[in-house]
């Protein structure tokens, strides 16, 4: 017989949990906008690396939370993640990709929208949060569909 006593189970974080780290997440992208947006006018290289460090940092503290979080649910949990973003991401992308195809194919006869940009680089950022906006849809998707099933 062990001296130890029986871990307690885990308890799933509650409500006010993920609304701090959602809006802890807020504040984090906020501060960085905010910093990138201010060190862009810097001059030369200065501004680039500033920009560079800060969104390093960003996404190295938003990774550590997130590998907080990942650690703290249980097993479910993380299984349904797991399949919603290869199904659901890669599903997403696939998606997007057609779609940008598409768009691109047909860029003469249906311009893009303004709003877009006009520029290589307005264009390259356009394409590339299309394709993560369409694999967060099918994430979602994917995910509740497996909870649905699972429950």
């Amino acid at each position: 017989m062990s001296s130890h006593p029986e871990p307690k189970p885990k308890r799933p974080p509650g409500f006010w949990a993920y609304l701090g780290l959602i809006v802890g997440v807020m504040v984090i992208g906020g501060l960085a906008g905010a910093g990138a947006a201010m060190f862009e006018d810097l001059p030369g290289a200065v501004g680039t690396v500033a920009t560079v460090a800060l969104l390093s940092a960003t996404f190295a503290v938003t990774f550590a939370l997130c590998v907080h979080w990942w650690k703290r649910i249980d097993e479910a949990a993380r299984e349904a993640h797991k399949w919603a973003w290869w199904w659901g991401g890669s599903g997403g992308m696939a998606v997007g990709g057609v779609l940008l195809v598409a768009m691109a194919l047909q860029a003469d006869d249906a311009p893009l929208p303004a709003k877009l940009g006009t520029s290589p680089a307005d264009l390259f950022a356009a394409g590339i949060m299309t394709i993560i906006l369409f694999q967060l849809a099918g994430y979602l998707l994917a995910w509740a569909g497996w909870w649905l099933r699972h429950r």
